[in-house]
């Protein structure tokens, strides 16, 4: 299929995948390797060749970015006044933290400061809070690594996410990420997050992540269910904290392939749908590797952010949203697998990232994607994107972002 534009309206445009053609070679700029689809709930974003190459079909590129020239949470709301201040907060995006013992988790928390990091983005896992039921409540690891990254000084945005079996949509149960059957249900436990977490100063929260992707919202997406649950979250949320920073879920730089949707797609139907008036900032993580961030390809989610016609940026705008601000909540690239990248490239990712959120005006602040390699499996490549490896050496890319937040 191929791309539609509205004859009207170019923010009115529709993203479909045109007929995939492998490009001779991995490493130029109209393409992207191969990449594994992730089978859990944890938040990271990959975009297959073929979808990167339908994608690139679809999207026309525009003007460049419209640059212009965190907070502590020991205060009450303080995170939130950062958020809606413009402070350019750079994070972390660390779902692996969470396993680990307070004494770990407080010595990487300092390394991640020594580096320059603020803010931590963390999973507030529906599924694993109450597994065992509506009445059961399991905290206690959620708490611990609340309170690491609270007592480390940092900032902190809650993922609320996953689904337990007992409250997902009918025939999802058994499904990698099933969706809630119901979005008060949904959104009672946003309000309990936010009302156990609010008064020790966390006021920033996430609406699910990834819900255009299958690997997060399955069997697959549903942009009218989605917006229905962040409604339903953002007025529970509201209601406990009125000052609480809400950001739509990061949303994947996938392709229209009849299972995943676009980003700019499902932005479009999220306002088709109502969402406008319920999130204070947009999500999106706009992985580009291994194109760099400064590099204009259309399938790039990067360049798709506000380089593309139509894009996340020209979406809000056209919806009367100009004023909110994108903020991305994941980006990286790995460094192993079958579509690494070397840690010289990884580390001129991260640091244009970080340089272009700084500079342009519509961008809140950004999260890293990740710390630490996970593993060190030649075939996976989710075990190499970290900025340190498995035995915590630093990688190139360790200085880059260094030098980059100074």
């Amino acid at each position: 299929m191929v791309f539609r534009r509205n004859s009207d309206s170019t923010a009115n445009a529709r993203i479909t995948s045109p007929a995939f053609t492998r490009p001779p070679s991995p490493h130029v700029t109209t393409s992207r390797p191969t990449t594994s689809r992730p089978t859990t709930s944890r938040p990271t974003t990959k975009l297959s060749l073929a979808a990167a190459v339908a994608t690139a079909g679809a999207l026309t590129l525009s003007a460049g970015f419209a640059g212009a020239a965190s907070a502590s949470t020991s205060v009450h709301h303080a995170a939130a006044r950062a958020a809606q201040s413009g402070s350019k907060r750079v994070g972390i995006a660390d779902p692996d933290l969470i396993t680990k013992s307070a004494q770990v988790q407080a010595s990487e928390l300092v390394s991640m400061k020594a580096l320059g990091i603020t803010s931590i983005r963390l999973d507030a896992d529906w599924s694993g809070v109450q597994y065992g039921g509506p009445a059961s409540f399991s905290w206690a690891p959620l708490d611990r690594v609340v309170h690491s990254v609270l007592a480390a000084g940092m900032s902190v945005d809650l993922i609320i996410d996953g689904c337990p079996a007992w409250a997902a949509a009918a025939g999802t149960s058994g499904d990698v990420s099933p969706p809630p059957a119901s979005p008060a249900q949904y959104a009672a436990f946003a309000a309990k997050v936010a009302a156990r977490y609010a008064p020790l100063g966390v006021t920033m929260f996430e609406i699910w992540n990834e819900p255009n992707n299958a690997g997060f919202w399955s069997p697959k997406p549903n942009p009218a269910a989605y917006t229905a649950d962040l409604k339903a979250a953002y007025a529970s949320i509201k209601h406990v904290d009125r000052s609480a920073f809400v950001i739509s879920a990061g949303l994947a730089p996938e392709a229209n392939d009849g299972t995943n949707i676009n980003a700019v797609t499902f932005l479009q139907d999220m306002y088709a749908h109502g969402a406008k008036g319920s999130f204070n900032a947009v999500g999106y993580h706009p992985y580009s590797y291994p194109a760099l961030p400064d590099t204009c390809e259309s399938w790039s989610g990067w360049s798709q952010m506000g380089h593309t016609s139509p894009s996340i940026r020209s979406v809000m705008t056209s919806n009367g949203d100009a004023a909110k601000q994108i903020w991305v909540t994941e980006v990286g690239a790995p460094t192993g697998g079958p579509d690494g990248v070397s840690q010289a490239a990884q580390g001129t990712d991260l640091s244009q990232a970080i340089t272009n959120t700084k500079s342009t005006s519509w961008i809140g602040g950004i999260y890293l994607y990740s710390w630490q390699d996970e593993g060190t499996d030649p075939t996976n490549d989710e075990d190499w994107f970290g900025v340190v490896t498995v035995t915590g050496a630093h990688k190139d890319s360790y200085k880059a972002v260094a030098a980059a937040i100074k």
